[in-house]
């Protein structure tokens, strides 16, 4: 389960933030446990106990993060509403954003650290090894494909995004992310040293899973992760993010009237959505 513990930190955070659906986040146990199944097979005792904190993690986000969420998404409609997002607005979102990921780090990191502690040797290893299977294996993917073939799946998937917010691009749109798409650095070559390193400190701190501060090392990690990003790695990261930035900013310029309309009702959505699931 350590081994899934930071890509495990990321899809509860993404479930949990109500972007998906209402049967996503009433489900989140159910989901979590399918995401589980590829790296370890927990004992019926310890589903238990992780079970009760699934719980009161999902009662302590429902009743306090939700609203953060749901506040972040009005404040950006009525920007919107008002206007083109500048690229310093739309990397202000992002940071908020962050934040939101910070806190449920946060917040979990103490009590996931203690389940933890619960896994056996066997355990952790078999999800260590599950982990750099996968890793290998998007590593291996990505090595077989050509820069034309990468730069196409770039520009398919900005296209994807967009236009699932906006409706069909035009033919400036197109243009502008036609533009942006070959300036975008990948990361795959960094991500995967980062989880390289990753493992080697996760396998280091259960080496020691006997000494006091087994926790709170754990802990630590599961809290801020990046710390072992390298910093050629996080300079690409910030890189694309400011590009994403202005990419969102230059497009936001040259909406058509029902492209506005359309990805105001999308807003609208998931606004009503997060309501919908405070209320439950």
């Amino acid at each position: 389960m350590k081994k899934a513990r930071l890509p495990l930190v990321i899809v509860l955070s993404f479930l949990l933030s109500a972007c998906s659906s209402s049967f996503a986040y009433n489900n989140i146990d159910w989901l979590l446990y399918w995401y589980l199944g590829d790296y370890v097979d927990l004992s019926l005792d310890q589903k238990a106990v992780l079970d009760e904190r699934i719980v009161a993690w999902q009662s302590w986000h429902r009743s306090t993060e939700l609203e953060k969420y749901q506040a972040q998404l009005k404040e950006v409609r009525g920007k919107l509403a008002s206007g083109a997002l500048t690229e310093e607005q739309w990397l202000n979102e992002f940071e908020e954003a962050q934040q939101h990921l910070h806190r449920f780090r946060s917040k979990i990191a103490p009590e996931l650290a203690g389940i933890a502690h619960q896994l056996s040797t066997a355990q952790v290893e078999g999800a260590l090894s599950a982990w750099s299977k996968k890793r290998q294996e998007r590593q291996s993917e990505f090595e077989k494909r050509t820069e034309a073939e990468r730069l196409l799946r770039q520009k398919e998937r900005l296209t994807e995004f967009v236009e699932d917010n906006m409706g069909k691009l035009t033919q400036q749109q197109a243009g502008i992310i036609n533009s942006y798409a070959p300036r975008f650095l990948a990361t795959n070559n960094e991500r995967t040293a980062y989880h390289t390193s990753l493992q080697h400190v996760i396998r280091d701190i259960f080496a020691n899973r006997d000494t006091f501060e087994f926790e709170q090392q754990l802990a630590d990690l599961i809290r801020n992760p990046d710390q072992y990003k390298t910093p050629q790695y996080q300079a690409i990261l910030d890189r694309n993010a400011r590009l994403y930035a202005q990419m969102l900013a230059e497009l936001n310029s040259t909406f058509t009237q029902k492209q506005k309309l359309t990805l105001d009702d999308k807003l609208e959505e998931k606004i009503t959505l997060i309501g919908d699931l405070i209320s439950d």
